[in-house]
C-alpha cells in the first residue's frame, strides 16, 4: 500500500497512547446534551479529554482545536472522502499546540520513569513512538541532542520533553508505511 499520513483523529489518539494518557473507556456523552447550558452560557464547548477522538465534541462551525490543522471534513456537507493536504501550517501547529506540548511532557515523564540510563531511555522512547529500536546513528544523535539541550535548559524534564516532542512531530510518527 502507499504511504499515507494519519488522519487528525488517529494522530491525536496516537499521541495520547504514546504519552500514556489515552483513556479507552467510552466517553460520557457530549456537552450538547445540556442544551440549557449551551443556550444560556455558551462557553468553550471543547472540554479537555483524554478519551479517543471519536468521543470529542464536533460542532459544524468549531472543530476541536487540536485537530483543526489536519484536513477535518466539512461538517456542513456530506463528505465521501477527505481532502489530504500537507502544508507548513500543520508542522507549525505540532510545534506550538498546547495539546502536543502536554503530550510530549507526559511522554517524557513515562520515559524518565523507566531507568536512569539515557541509552535505555532513548530506546524506550523509540519503541513507544515508532515500534522499533533506534539505529546507531539515531541513538548517537539523540544522545547529543539531550546533552546540548540539557546544557541550554538546565532541566532534565524539559530536556526529555523536547526530545519526545521531536519524536511526535516526525514524519515517521505521523505517516503509516
Amino acid at each position: 500500500h502507499e504511504r499515507r499520513r494519519m488522519d487528525a483523529e488517529t494522530l491525536r489518539d496516537s499521541m495520547l497512547k504514546v504519552s500514556g494518557q489515552l483513556d479507552l473507556t467510552p466517553g460520557n456523552g457530549s456537552i450538547i446534551r445540556h442544551r440549557d447550558i449551551l443556550i444560556n452560557l455558551a462557553g468553550n464547548l471543547h472540554q479537555p479529554s483524554n478519551h479517543r477522538s471519536i468521543y470529542l465534541c464536533y460542532l459544524r462551525s468549531s472543530p476541536p482545536p487540536e485537530l483543526a490543522a489536519f484536513d477535518l471534513p466539512d461538517f456542513t456537507a456530506v463528505t465521501g472522502k477527505r481532502d489530504v493536504s500537507t502544508i507548513p501550517g500543520q508542522a507549525l501547529h505540532l510545534y506550538n499546540n498546547p495539546f502536543v506540548l502536554a503530550q510530549a511532557q507526559h511522554f517524557a515523564a513515562r520515559v524518565l520513569k523507566t531507568t536512569e540510563e539515557p541509552v535505555t531511555r532513548i530506546r524506550f522512547a523509540w519503541q513507544q513512538a515508532f515500534g522499533r529500536d533506534p539505529t546507531p546513528d539515531e541513538l548517537a544523535e539523540a544522545d547529543e541532542f539531550l546533552r546540548i539541550t540539557k546544557n541550554e535548559l538546565g532541566d532534565i524534564s524539559r530536556t526529555w520533553a523536547s526530545l519526545c516532542q521531536a519524536l511526535l512531530v516526525t514524519n515517521e510518527f505521523r505517516y503509516v508505511d
